[in-house]
């Protein structure tokens, strides 16, 4: 293999990475048939020495060159939308991060820890009623709304079906408790478990369970009033308090999922009229005998040159 020949040949093998490495950018399977047809034209060249290589050169001169322009500009300006995407994925991603090193954990350990806390707090309330003394700090349990009401209490709540009508009532300190609770609780041995939290503009509400008994109070934290609530359940979300933070992490991982699937679709999707000229170009290879015909300039070749002078932000 003479001098020229070797240089026709790395060229041509120089052509068909740039080819591959296009196919492999936009994963469409016109471009990656077209790669494989043109490597399939390469070979043949490679393995017959008998042939006329500037034939190949010739090939890759009319064909191929113009072709690797027009993908390598299409996929420039892919390029330039897609870095966009990219860059919103990785914000996204750097919010999501940040918000799991530090996770909704604390919330749930504490909430289990809150509802001794408030068990005992209750407890003790009984017992300095019946002694006519007030010894209790109620920022030993108004803590937790403090931390927490903002992040994680829900904000879609019915209000009225909080807010009840004054009821007969022991009084301690500022707080109003129920006489009808008081008693209950006492049946429990004050036991309770909090259930959720509501935060309705700047009021806040926290739901109790009493434990055994399915009765459920309420601890109006504005009004300092504690009271059952029974048929206004129905009508509340009861379920557990999720971070609002949480929310929004789930948001954004979602939208990378969608964004994600977008770039594998925007990579591979090309402007019309490229498909149609890559789908002649197919053809013409397909149709003509390579050893003679495949190298004349046809129209084939003129539709393809002028596919470069495509305004590919139409």
């Amino acid at each position: 293999m003479d001098e020229e020949v070797a240089i026709i040949m790395s060229q041509s093998k120089r052509r068909l990475t740039k080819l591959k490495l296009l196919s492999n950018f936009f994963e469409n399977i016109d471009v990656i048939s077209i790669y494989i047809k043109t490597d399939i034209i390469h070979k043949l060249f490679e393995e017959n020495k008998t042939l006329d290589y500037q034939k190949l050169e010739l090939f890759h001169l009319q064909y191929t060159d113009s072709l690797i322009e027009l993908l390598t500009k299409i996929k420039k300006k892919k390029e330039n939308d897609l870095l966009a995407v990219i860059n919103e994925i990785n914000i996204n991603n750097q919010y999501i991060a940040t918000f799991e090193e530090k996770k909704a954990d604390s919330f749930e350990t504490d909430r289990k820890f809150y509802s001794g806390i408030f068990s005992e707090h209750l407890r003790k309330m009984y017992k300095d009623l019946t002694e006519d003394k007030f010894s209790l700090n109620w920022n030993d349990v108004l803590y937790f709304h403090k931390k927490y009401a903002v992040e994680f209490y829900r904000t879609n709540a019915d209000e009225t079906k909080l807010k009840l009508k004054s009821v007969p009532s022991y009084q301690y300190h500022d707080y109003l408790i129920e006489r009808k609770l008081l008693g209950r609780l006492n049946i429990q041995n004050f036991k309770v478990r909090f259930v959720c939290g509501y935060r309705i503009g700047r009021n806040e509400y926290e739901l109790f369970k009493i434990f055994q008994s399915g009765e459920y109070f309420i601890f109006n934290i504005e009004e300092r009033r504690l009271y059952l609530i029974d048929d206004e359940l129905s009508d509340l979300d009861t379920s557990e308090n999720f971070s609002n933070q949480a929310s929004v992490m789930n948001q954004l991982k979602r939208r990378n999922e969608e964004l994600e699937e977008t770039i594998h679709e925007r990579k591979r999707s090309l402007p019309e009229g490229v498909e149609n000229v890559l789908k002649d170009y197919q053809r013409n290879l397909e149709n003509v005998d390579i050893m003679s015909k495949i190298f004349d300039v046809n129209e084939e070749t003129n539709i393809l040159r002028a596919m470069l002078n495509l305004n590919l932000n139409n």
